[in-house]
């Protein structure tokens, strides 16, 4: 009887597991508050720990790194962290899209471009 109608019920799907999106995407916040990744500088005296969302929850400098050198290092462990909460939060979020089972064409060459992947 509806066989023109193509796929119009996985529209309808899709539509349905959209209204869901924005309670689980809170709930996919709360998880990536209390995930956790870790990053050290290239010299490995600086070391910064931040949560799925980005948020740097601890920094541990070792050694004796002064000025300029103390600055880059800080930089650079921040910097590492911050792309390993990226990723970690991209992998979480299409994860939750197959979950979902919302087939969104080009969704992961998305996320892979928003976290700076290539």
């Amino acid at each position: 009887m509806f066989k023109g109608l193509g796929n119009l019920g996985n529209i309808a799907s899709m539509v349905g597991a959209l209204q869901q999106l924005p309670e689980k995407m809170q709930e996919l916040n709360e998880r990536m508050k209390s995930e956790r990744v870790s990053a050290s500088s290239e010299c490995g005296t600086v070391h910064i720990s931040m949560n799925g969302v980005g948020h740097v929850e601890e920094v541990r400098i070792e050694g004796d790194l002064t000025g300029d050198n103390l600055e880059h290092a800080i930089r650079d462990a921040t910097n590492a962290a911050g792309a390993a909460a990226k990723q970690l939060y991209a992998e979480a979020m299409s994860q939750m899209a197959r979950d979902m089972d919302l087939n969104l064409p080009g969704i992961d060459n998305i996320l892979t471009n928003l976290t700076g992947g290539s």
